[in-house]
Parts: C-alpha cells; sequence; structure tokens
C-alpha cells in the first residue's frame, strides 16, 4: 500500500478487483459500507479511526474489492509506524475490525486478493479468518453479557466466586462521570497498573483525545474507592446500545474484589439502558481474567487473528515470553514517571 491515489490488482475473476487508497481519499466509500452493514462496531466507527490515527501518527487506508461495479466487501488498515516493515493492521489497538462486507465469502476474498498483489507486505486483520496462506491465531475469546435481560437474571448469572467477592466489597464505594478530573484519576491508576503488568501505558495525550472525542455523552468513567483512596477503575465508551469496557486499572497493592463491585455497580447502571456489554478480548492462557469475565455471567466466542505471512513471535501482551518477559521484569522497576515519559514514545511501536 505505497504510493497515492488507488491502485488496482488485477484478479483471475475479471469481475472482481482490489482498490487501495488512502483513507481520505475513500472516506465516503467507507461511510457507505459503515451504513449498510450491521456488523459494525465500534472498531470501525470514524472516530475510533480517528483516534487511532491522531493519538499514535497512523497513516490509514481502505482496501476495497469491487464486483460489478459494487463494493463487495472493504476494510481499514493502519501502517505500522516502523519505518523499516511494511506492516499494515485492521486495526491496532482494537480486539476486532474485520473487513465490512456482503458475505464472508467477500471478506475473505478480499483478505485473499491483498496478498495476491505481491508487494511484500506484511499484514493482520484481527476477527476473520482468512483461510489458507494466512496463518490464524486461536488464542484469543472476545467476552460479551446480554444486558436486554432483566437484571434479576443477570444477577442469578453471577458465578459463586464473584457474589463471594461482591460480599467481601462492602467496605469499596464507586463513583462515575465523564469530566477531565475522573480521567486524571484514572490516568493515576493506569500508570500504576501498567508497570504492575510490566507494559508500557499509553499515553496521557491517547486519553485526551478519547475524552475530546468521545465525552460526555458516550464516555463513562467509573471509580472504586476504599479508605478513601482510588483503588480500581474502567472506562466504558458507548456506541448505540452497546457498551465497550475499554479500560481498566487496579492499584498494584489493592484487593481484587474492588474490580467486582466496580463491575457489578456499572452493570446495574447500565442494563436498563443498554442491549450489551462488550467486555472485549482475553488470552485463553490468561486464566485469572477468564475466570472474572466468566464470573460477572458473559459468554466467550472465539476471536480469530489472521497474519500474512505469519504470526509475529509475540501475540499476546496478557502472556509474554522471552525477551519480552526479560523487558518485563525491567520495566516493573522503573519509577512511574520514567514509565510515563518512555511510554510517551514507546507505545505506538505496539501497534
Amino acid at each position: 500500500m505505497s504510493g497515492s491515489g488507488g491502485v488496482q490488482a488485477p484478479r483471475e475473476d475479471a469481475a472482481a478487483r482490489l482498490r487501495l487508497t488512502p483513507l481520505s481519499e475513500g472516506m465516503a466509500t467507507w461511510r457507505s459500507l459503515l451504513a449498510g452493514c450491521p456488523e459494525v462496531t465500534l472498531y470501525h466507527r470514524e472516530r475510533w479511526i480517528e483516534l487511532l490515527g491522531r493519538a499514535h501518527r497512523l497513516g490509514m487506508w481502505l482496501a476495497t474489492l469491487e464486483r460489478d461495479g459494487r463494493v463487495a466487501a472493504g476494510g481499514v488498515f493502519a501502517r505500522s509506524p516502523n519505518p523499516f516493515v511494511k506492516r499494515f493492521v485492521a486495526l491496532p489497538f482494537s480486539d476486532s475490525a474485520p473487513p465490512l462486507a456482503r458475505s464472508a465469502d467477500d471478506a475473505r476474498e478480499l483478505a485473499a486478493a491483498l496478498i495476491e498483489q505481491g508487494d511484500g507486505a506484511a499484514y493482520e486483520i484481527r476477527g476473520l479468518d482468512c483461510g489458507e496462506k494466512w496463518e490464524r491465531v486461536g488464542c484469543f475469546v472476545s467476552w460479551r453479557l446480554q444486558l436486554w435481560r432483566p437484571l434479576q437474571a443477570l444477577e442469578r448469572g453471577l458465578g459463586i466466586n464473584f457474589r463471594r467477592n461482591l460480599r467481601r466489597a462492602g467496605a469499596v464505594r464507586v463513583e462515575h462521570g465523564a469530566g477531565a478530573d475522573y480521567l486524571r484519576r484514572f490516568y493515576a491508576l493506569q500508570l500504576d497498573s501498567r508497570r504492575h503488568f510490566g507494559v508500557p501505558p499509553q499515553p496521557w495525550r491517547f486519553f485526551e483525545l478519547v475524552h475530546g472525542l468521545f465525552a460526555p455523552a458516550n464516555l463513562d468513567i467509573w471509580l472504586a474507592k476504599e479508605a478513601g483512596k482510588d483503588v480500581a477503575a474502567a472506562v466504558f465508551v458507548r456506541d448505540g446500545d452497546a457498551i465497550y469496557f475499554k479500560w481498566g486499572a487496579r492499584r498494584a497493592n489493592c484487593r481484587s474484589n474492588a474490580n467486582h463491585r466496580l463491575l457489578w455497580s456499572a452493570v446495574e447502571e447500565f442494563a436498563p439502558h443498554a442491549r450489551v456489554l462488550e467486555l472485549g478480548r482475553s488470552d485463553v492462557r490468561n486464566q485469572g481474567l477468564m475466570q472474572f469475565k466468566r464470573g460477572l455471567g458473559a459468554t466467550a466466542t472465539a476471536l480469530p487473528y489472521s497474519f500474512f505471512p505469519m504470526a509475529p513471535r509475540q501475540v499476546s501482551p496478557e502472556v509474554l515470553g522471552g525477551a519480552h518477559r526479560l523487558l518485563a521484569m525491567v520495566w516493573r522497576r522503573l519509577p512511574i514517571f520514567a514509565t510515563r515519559m518512555l511510554g510517551r514514545v514507546a507505545y505506538r511501536f505496539l501497534a
């Protein structure tokens, strides 16, 4: 995906062709796809794509498969900021952003057309099994809690351990809002939480952009306090009748039941006003997170990731190995101010 303007790739089927354009030039086409596909999620929306582009200075491209003068499938790809790597992702920092298409076959045909170009680029598509010639990674699942049910039914769906932690969280107090003060309090916990897990934090500018693009109507920041101190936080983004649990944080030395109280309080608030709570992806090897989401009553579905020509050695930040594990050990020893400064530079290269 280089050069300017549209690039056409011939196919054996002359009725179908691949067109690649900068997203700024193809936005009208993308909006048409958004309007016509029921599978649209938060990660396909213009505001989300704008957030990624502005926060991480990523170039965005639109790939479309055209047949008989109509767009059969289309997807947005971000180019890696690494100038030494020609790699395109749909989409980085997003759980799932597969092409929008009239059918699953059209989406896979678009994926096949991308690699048939022979342009030497590497590709990653999140949320689609692209079929032959692509390497599929199946370690992720996506969690969803159906909120359309009566609150009593949601409560009956809680796991035994989840209920026990709710009872133990009697001293935890929860509040929420969309103001900048809530965002700052969340970010302080985020810095501590990310250092605990040994990974760089998102830059503060990223969350400033989140606030500017989604607050107040589509952003809700929840905070749990114990003994007068913030101990856990969660940031939710609304997309129509779906609520996305996008970012969470917990003070490293606090009890985990603050998270149980916080999430259940959010469910009680959202249930009458939304259809579904999207709890995001989990690595199936992360048993603690899997148990937590299952205990909330959520259900998991397979979330395939497809790579061409091959998957990177480190796919999941939840399960680190080799050099990444050593780097995480070093990161945990850094002071908070250092992780914040380094994260400002390093985070975008995790795309």
